[in-house]
């Protein structure tokens, strides 16, 4: 009995720490995201930086920015770190997606935003995967030492 509560216990703080992770990446995300677009705006403002790049910029800021909130989110995990890192990019998509929405005032949905969400997902899975494997070879390092 108590070894099953005790793995109960242990499967419960898994999925916590998951969920706490998760939040974590996500907003380390919005705070790579935001000094970046604020740059971005104010070199729009102030210079004669060419629109044509904007959304190349933004893609840029946004496939880094998932990348690492979903390394980071999965840092802490043993497994899954491509699910996990997906559910990084695809919450922070569609924050992203809902806020630009408002801000415009279109919740139309293109090809671009359809584009944009599986950049986010597929970013999301790459970066998940990164903080897997970090994490793993961090604790094969220190097994050998």
């Amino acid at each position: 009995m108590s070894r099953i509560s005790r793995q109960n216990i242990r499967e419960t703080l898994n999925e916590h720490m998951t969920l706490v992770s998760i939040i974590k990446g996500i907003v380390i995300s919005f705070l790579i995201t935001i000094p970046f677009f604020a740059a971005f705006s104010l070199a729009l403002t102030y210079t004669d930086f060419p629109e044509k790049y904007v959304s190349t910029s933004v893609i840029i800021t946004t496939v880094i920015s998932i990348i690492v909130a979903g390394s980071t989110a999965t840092s802490k995990i043993n497994k899954k770190g491509w699910i996990n890192g997906a559910i990084v990019g695809t919450i922070y998509m569609l924050v992203l997606y809902i806020l630009s929405s408002i801000s415009f005032r279109d919740f139309s949905i293109t090809r671009q935003t359809v584009t944009m969400i599986a950049i986010g997902i597929l970013s999301g899975s790459i970066g998940g995967i990164i903080g897997v494997n970090l994490k793993y070879n961090r604790s094969r390092k220190r097994a050998k030492a």
